[in-house]
Formats: structure tokens, C-alpha cells, sequence
């Protein structure tokens, strides 16, 4: 087998967990599961992978926005405009990838390698932006933390209940002017931190 047929095979494996998750959710991802999707053997799974939480691992490595979004913050004019670009990034992929969603559903009632590796990954991303923007603003990392974890949490819980309810504090959380309106006040509160 030649390095490219490697490739798309393991490709066809990620796209058949994929499928699963945004169909039934990761509770439903299993080894026979992706072997039925995929059409790939079994006993290949394992051998491109190791373990279906290895696949897993992969998959979500693969789907998750911190580890696959790059800020590059000197490309910025200003640290505001810095934070209201990565929010404004990070709200449009979770409203529009039903897999990230269901990943953060899924993370917040399991505990397992491939999240706790997921979740360290994670916080390493963050903290590497955290530190940027308190460095080029002169705020107080805490404060730059707590502002980011407000809004990330908020974020997340907001874009997940959407799929289930219309209206959270009178605004349409199932809509684009809804979200506009709360991407309006996340840059009202990046105006006032940071001016």
C-alpha cells in the first residue's frame, strides 16, 4: 500500500467517525460503527490507529477549533481587534459545525484520555493567546483569563442550547441577527477593556 492510498484510507476511517458523530453523536462511535461506515476493515482500523480512542484522539484533534485555528496577533492592528477576530472565528465555526458542538456536549459528560489529551492541547492554545493579548494590553492576565473564559463558556453553552431553543434572555440564539446582536456586545466589551 502506497503512502497516498495510506492517506485516503485514513481519511475514509476520520470522514465514517464523522458521519457517526453528527448523525448519532460520539456515544454511538465504535469500532464495527466505523467499519460499517467506512467499509474499512476492522483489523485495518486498528492497525492505522491503534484503538478506537487513538481514532478518536485523531478525530478530534482534527475537529477542534482551538488546535486548528491559527492567530496570528501581529497581523492586528490592536489587541481589541485581535480578540473581536478570534471570537467572532470561533462563534461562526461552533454555530456552523454540528460535530464541534456535539464534541462539546459530548466532553462535558466524559472523561478519557483522548479528552483529557484534548482538553491539555487546549488550554496550552489558550494560554499561548491569553498571554499574547495581556502582554500587547497591558491588562492583567487573570482578568484577560476570566474575560476569555466568560466568553468561550458562554459561547459554547449558548451555540449547543440553540439546537434545542429559540430564545435565551430575549434573544434569538437560533438566528444570524441574534448572534450579531451578541457579537455586537462582545466588541462593546472589548471597546471598554481594552480603550
Amino acid at each position: 500500500m502506497t503512502p497516498k492510498d495510506r492517506n485516503q484510507t485514513e481519511r475514509r476511517i476520520l470522514d465514517a467517525v464523522g458521519t457517526i458523530v453528527e448523525t448519532e453523536g460520539f456515544e454511538a462511535v465504535g469500532v464495527n460503527a466505523v467499519a460499517s461506515v467506512s467499509g474499512v476493515s476492522k483489523v485495518l482500523i486498528y492497525r492505522y490507529f491503534g484503538s478506537i480512542e487513538q481514532l478518536l484522539a485523531k478525530y478530534l484533534e482534527d475537529n477542534d477549533f482551538w488546535l486548528n485555528t491559527e492567530f496570528p496577533i501581529q497581523q492586528y492592528d490592536n489587541v481589541k481587534e485581535f480578540s473581536k477576530a478570534v471570537f467572532r472565528a470561533y462563534i461562526d465555526m461552533l454555530r456552523k459545525s454540528p460535530a464541534l458542538r456535539k464534541l462539546y456536549r459530548w466532553e462535558l459528560t466524559t472523561n478519557n484520555p483522548a479528552i483529557a489529551g484534548l482538553r491539555e492541547r487546549r488550554e496550552r492554545t489558550a494560554m499561548d493567546i491569553i498571554n499574547a493579548v495581556s502582554r500587547q494590553s497591558g491588562q492583567d492576565i487573570d482578568q484577560v483569563a476570566g474575560i476569555s473564559t466568560l466568553i468561550t463558556g458562554s459561547v459554547s453553552y449558548l451555540c449547543i442550547l440553540a439546537e434545542n431553543c429559540a430564545v435565551y434572555n430575549s434573544l434569538e440564539i437560533n438566528s444570524d441577527s441574534g448572534w450579531e446582536k451578541l457579537l455586537k456586545t462582545i466588541d462593546f466589551m472589548f471597546d471598554k477593556i481594552f480603550d
